[in-house]
């Protein structure tokens, strides 16, 4: 049965609580690939958390009292990493940039440890097999700036134990005004909080939603202190941009993009790679990220076993229209490899990333066809092929 992608992304299940460490994620496997819903933010104002790791385990009394004067090591200082906007990205509606969005010394005081300017799309594509959930604020010409010491940290798979860092995410309002579901969330108020996790903030700053989430990992760096001079200085400068520019999506030169997850790929085909009954799955929750989806059209189709018990999903497809500058961001995580695919035109590429959990094998396929970026994820390389190959296939039908 033909569904409509506009249903499918309101059908589409609630996110899982944010893992604190990519070294205990237990039993993730495709499923999570299938969820578009709640982020860590509503999940932070909602008080659902992961419990923190144990602290660090303080050196004996013996070893202190043989170095009664230690000399303080110095703090190693991440190198510096140098991304321009690649070329394709929109611009930001906003008129913003990482670079003067904040005093550097704001986001310097509020770790123990050194941080510098790195990119979110590639310390995401660290961790996971999906397209990083954030890239679609920037694809409607919106603003994601992170500094960080350069460890994985991803929104949908997890943030590495030795992350320490900040990201800032701002969303412009679409022209039509917020969706239900943006407005259902941005009712509930303004928040900024900490814990032993990390701080989260979200707000509604002029024409932006504004989000800013900081970790300070297992070594305690973030000073919490520290946190709302950082959430008042990110308020201010994006209130101080002005009312947003028009979104404009970019004219299509190629094929039209599949508009229903059936002629994306057909339930039958699923199945008989599945080989197994499989139906479409969604669900409910919303974020900054999942409106900017909505808003250029960036969605995702699910399938799982049909009448399936838990989250456990066959198949996920996800895209970024015009996405070609993000998918060449992804690659400098260095966590791909190529592939060679059955129906893979020359002038595009294919590569295939795949992590292992205490279940499975869980592996995606990012495909740059044209001038879009689509992902197909599933359970084994080898099915995850053949769903990527039935894509193409499809794509070129």
């Amino acid at each position: 049965m033909k569904r409509n992608v506009l249903e499918q992304v309101a059908r589409e299940a609630d996110a899982t609580k944010r893992s604190r460490s990519t070294h205990r994620i237990i039993g993730l496997g495709v499923g999570v690939t299938l969820l578009l819903g709640v982020g860590a933010g509503a999940a932070f104002a909602l008080g659902i958390v992961p419990t923190s790791s144990d602290d660090v385990t303080p050196s004996s009394a013996a070893a202190a009292s043989a170095s009664p004067t230690p000399t303080p090591e110095p703090t190693p200082t991440p190198p510096p990493v140098d991304y321009e906007v690649t070329a394709g990205q929109p611009a930001s509606r906003l008129g913003l940039d990482c670079e003067t969005l904040v005093d550097p010394a704001v986001i310097e005081s509020l770790f123990t440890s050194a941080v510098a300017a790195t990119d979110p799309l590639v310390t995401a594509s660290e961790i996971g097999a999906s397209i990083p959930r954030r890239t679609s604020i920037l694809s409607v010409g919106g603003t994601v700036c992170e500094w960080s010491n350069g460890e994985a940290n991803n929104d949908q798979y997890g943030t590495s134990d030795t992350y320490v860092g900040v990201a800032v995410s701002v969303m412009p309002r679409p022209a039509e005004g917020w969706s239900d579901r943006a407005v259902s969330l941005l009712d509930v108020g303004d928040y900024s909080t900490c814990d032993d996790f990390g701080c989260r903030s979200s707000a509604e700053v002029g024409d932006a939603w504004v989000t800013v989430e900081a970790f300070g990992g297992e070594s305690k760096a973030l000073i919490p202190g520290h946190w709302q001079p950082l959430v008042d200085a990110v308020a201010e400068a994006v209130s101080s941009a002005g009312p947003a520019t028009e979104y404009i999506a970019p004219d299509r030169a190629g094929a039209p993009f599949p508009e229903t997850c059936e002629s994306m790929m057909p339930l039958d085909v699923v199945a008989s790679i599945a080989g197994t009954s499989v139906e479409p799955t969604g669900g409910g929750g919303w974020s900054e990220w999942a409106e900017a989806r909505l808003q250029a059209r960036n969605f995702s189709c699910g399938w799982t076993e049909e009448g399936g018990v838990g989250r456990g999903g066959a198949l996920n497809i996800s895209w970024v229209r015009d996405g070609r500058w993000a998918f060449d961001r992804m690659l400098l995580a260095g966590t791909t490899s190529p592939v060679e695919l059955t129906g893979l035109r020359s002038s595009d590429a294919a590569v295939i990333r795949c992590f292992d959990t205490t279940s499975e094998t869980y592996c995606g396929v990012d495909l740059r066809v044209g001038q879009d970026w689509l992902n197909v994820t599933a359970s084994g390389r080898d099915q995850t092929i053949r769903y990527a190959e039935a894509l193409l296939a499809q794509l070129a039908s």
